[in-house]
């Protein structure tokens, strides 16, 4: 006759599959687990991605308006160098009209050379720095005794930060 239910035999049987059935529970657990980190660093990453891609979104508004302020500077008419300070001098004022604030300083380093630089003013609330782009220019006096305003030849744009 073979071993009946209360047999050590089936005792034996029975606690071999209860072992097993055991390790189903944490394994599943830890798969969980798992896969919620998974999820969370995929929410990580396309949150700093978004955050990296609107700064670098202000960095270029702020560089196109510092730009169209020194190019308004310079072709505004109605602007007038600083002949009454001395080298070294600086003047500024502010070009509204450019979505952001921009200060322009006009700095005389010569008799006939100037350097401009604008300058945004980033909102409190943003996470964009100040940004600087700078030009040296030369005046000159026309034949009409009008003020002519041009970059010099040699690398006139600079970028600063």
């Amino acid at each position: 006759m073979g071993p009946g239910p209360g047999s050590s035999r089936a005792l034996v049987a029975r606690q071999g599959q209860h072992g097993r059935n055991g390790f189903a529970l944490p394994a599943a657990l830890l798969a969980v687990v798992l896969i919620g980190a998974l999820v969370a660093g995929v929410l990580f990453a396309t949150t700093e991605e978004t955050r990296a891609g609107a700064v670098g979104i202000r960095r270029e508004i702020a560089l196109n308006a510092c730009e169209s302020a020194i190019a308004m500077t310079v072709t505004d008419p109605g602007v007038r160098l600083p002949d009454s300070i001395g080298v070294g001098g600086t003047i500024s004022r502010q070009v509204g009209g450019l979505g952001q604030e921009i200060i322009v300083h006009i700095t005389r380093l010569d008799s006939t050379l100037y350097s401009i630089v604008a300058e945004s003013v980033p909102e409190p609330a943003s996470a964009g720095g100040r940004y600087r782009v700078g030009v040296a220019v030369r005046s000159s006096i026309a034949a009409d005794s009008s003020t002519a305003i041009d970059p010099i030849s040699e690398r006139p744009w600079v970028a600063g930060f």
